[in-house]
């Protein structure tokens, strides 16, 4: 059985806050990517397209995007691909619009906890594979879904689980909600030959053996959703050995550029060069796909001559929009909470005041030497996955903390220019 994994498509995001012709570009490149991941499934010849969860947004769904997704889902079905949708916390069974829509016979939508399992008939007609999968019925399903999911016994064939499911290993609860909690041990543990995974929006594998994946969202809708996002093709004709790969989809990419080069500034265009110098920097290392377009968050930082008219919001709506034009992106957001006056660390540092002790307790979290007496479990933020000790986390969140307690700590007339 080949199939493909997509999820958290989230269909008419409202992307509050931007400008009328940014929020349609977004709109439009969120049915990009559908369209894409649509004509994949056809070139590749899968046995179905499975949608874990959040293909909605909300209870809203114009007549432009109802339209587009009932074509996508009769091409699939005139090309023999079935379609298994298990509804998320976005796109509830209740209120969804998903009961509403005229699906094609080949389109299975689950609403409910109740699992279901659906039979994959390839183009013979012949069943591939079976698929188990549960929805949400409510948009705050607290219990396990996954403990109900069961594969069919008895039978060679390909079993896969179908859910929408914060996994406690994920280590995603701060930016997702606990919806339809499960435990990857459980996971592991039930007899799958892969798991499809919605609602965490980084494309992850929390398990290889056997396969437990988060596709990801097909198309980023903010800044914290960097990086190449798209679905997972899936290869399951040797069950014993999966075949797994990453396809993206998105036509927009939201990155973020920290720009900390601002100490001889003193212009808009010297800024903005500042900022495209490093834009070209970090496209040399990730070029991206063809074609792609950015959405970009600048995060100006560090000393500047000019840290107080960086601070004005005004001042930054016009680098924003300056840096739009000058980078071909469609949107630019300019932040810049950690810019600051010239100030000088060292002078301080033997004060004998709450300044000074401060500042050397900085200085030895940063030098590895002080580790505050905490424990990893104090640590929300902390995964053992991306930072290699303790003292590296700690060490990521204070960087350039001993600049930011001079300039909140000391008076303006003694800060060194």
């Amino acid at each position: 059985m080949r199939f493909l994994h997509i999820a958290d498509v989230h269909l008419d995001t409202p992307f509050a806050g931007r400008s009328q012709a940014v929020r349609a570009h977004l709109r439009r490149a969120s049915l990009t990517a559908l369209d894409r991941a649509v004509a994949t499934a056809v070139e590749e010849g899968v046995d179905a397209v499975l949608i874990a969860g959040d293909l909605f947004d909300g209870a809203y769904l114009s007549f432009e995007t109802e339209r587009f997704l009932l074509a996508q889902m009769e091409l699939l079905s005139g090309d023999g691909i079935q379609v298994v949708y298990a509804t998320g916390n976005h796109d509830p069974g209740e209120g969804s619009r998903a009961g509403d829509l005229a699906w094609p016979d080949s389109v299975t939508v689950i609403e409910t906890g109740s699992p279901r399992t659906v039979a994959v008939t390839g183009r013979t007609g012949k069943t591939v594979g079976h698929v188990t999968a549960a929805g949400h019925a409510t948009a705050r399903e607290t219990q396990d879904l996954s403990r109900q999911l069961e594969p069919v016994r008895g039978t060679g064939l390909p079993q896969v689980a179908l859910l929408h499911t914060q996994v406690a290993w994920s280590g995603a609860d701060r930016v997702h909600g606990a919806y339809a909690p499960s435990s990857l041990d459980r996971l592991r543990a039930a007899g799958f030959h892969y798991w499809a995974l919605g609602h965490v929006h980084a494309r992850q594998e929390l398990s290889g053996d056997p396969p437990v994946h988060y596709s990801g969202s097909l198309q980023g809708r903010n800044p914290a959703e960097t990086g190449a996002k798209g679905g997972v093709l899936v290869d399951l004709g040797d069950p014993a050995a999966p075949l797994v790969e990453f396809r993206e989809f998105s036509p927009i990419r939201w990155e973020k550029l920290t720009v900390d080069t601002l100490g001889e500034a003193r212009t808009l265009a010297e800024v903005v060069a500042e900022a495209a110098a490093a834009w070209e920097t970090a496209r040399e290392a990730e070029p991206g796909a063809e074609g792609t377009e950015w959405m970009v968050a600048v995060e100006l930082a560090g000393p500047s001559p000019l840290w107080r008219q960086l601070r004005d919001p005004r001042e930054l709506e016009t680098i924003a929009d300056e840096l739009a034009g000058q980078l071909g992106a469609v949107g630019v957001e300019a932040r810049s909470a950690k810019v600051h006056p010239r100030v000088r660390v060292e002078e301080h540092l033997e004060r004998r005041d709450v300044l000074g002790a401060t500042l050397q307790l900085v200085r030895a979290v940063m030098s590895g030497t002080e580790t505050l007496g905490l424990a990893e479990a104090d640590l929300a933020g902390f995964d053992s996955r991306r930072e290699a000790t303790l003292s590296s986390y700690l060490q990521r969140l204070v960087e350039g903390g001993s600049e930011e307690i001079l300039v909140q700590m000391l008076d303006p007339e003694e800060l060194s220019e």
